[in-house]
Order: C-alpha cells, then structure tokens, then sequence
C-alpha cells in the first residue's frame, strides 16, 4: 500500500502546470525523401544547407540534422532520408526565419530541387 501511494504522489508530482514565467519554445520538425536516395553527396548538400541555418540565422535558436536510422520497429518511420529540427522563440521568430535569405536559397537550389517529397510539423514546447 506505501508502495501504491508513493508512486501516485509521484505522478501527481509529474503532472503540474507550466512554471510561471517559463519560455514556451517553438519546435519545427522537417522530414525530407530525397529523388535519389542512395546519394550520400545530396544527403550531404542537404544537412550542410541546415547547418547554415543555425550558422547564419539569428532566428535558429537550436538545430538538429541528421539521416533516419537505418531499421526500426512497427512504430518507427524509416522511409525519410534526413530529418531535421529546429527551435525558435516563437512564431514571428520562425516567420522571420523563413524569409531570410540563406533559408530562401537553400530551399530554392538545395532542398526543393534535391527531394521528392518534404513533410513539416511544427509544435509549441510544453
């Protein structure tokens, strides 16, 4: 029984609200299909134009960049050949991002012509 209500004041203790004051971060996750897959100078073209971003874009508070693990379970997506995820103050933050000039470029001469299909999901940090 001591056991049962120590682990029930331990999950009500991991179910609280947002710390006042606390920074709610925006988080833009981007998968990309390449046209050649097998092509590790494309892949390549692709994560050195995302390590601009966080170069060369005041926006890009954090980046990460890097091809889909090679085999996963039932649950695990393995079809995308980079993914990459950034983090931004907010959206005026991100929307400044995406007009940037090293964004623009990058998505004209790298990504767009480089991927068959790219896939975005943006979330707020809880």
């Amino acid at each position: 029984m001591v056991m049962v209500l120590s682990i029930a004041a331990l999950l009500v203790g991991c179910v609280t609200a947002p710390k006042a004051g606390k920074t709610r971060k925006l988080n833009h996750i981007g998968l990309f299909w390449l046209n050649e897959p097998g092509n590790l100078a494309n892949r390549q073209k692709l994560i050195d134009a995302a390590h601009r971003f966080a170069r060369e874009i005041p926006e890009v508070q954090l980046l990460s960049v890097g091809q889909s693990v090679p085999k996963g379970n039932a649950l695990l997506d393995t079809s995308f050949d980079i993914c990459l995820i950034m983090q931004f103050d907010d959206q005026a933050a991100m929307d400044r991002y995406a007009r940037h000039a090293v964004h623009v470029n990058a998505a004209q001469e790298v990504f767009l012509p480089l991927s068959k299909r790219i896939q975005f999901y943006d979330f707020i940090a809880e």
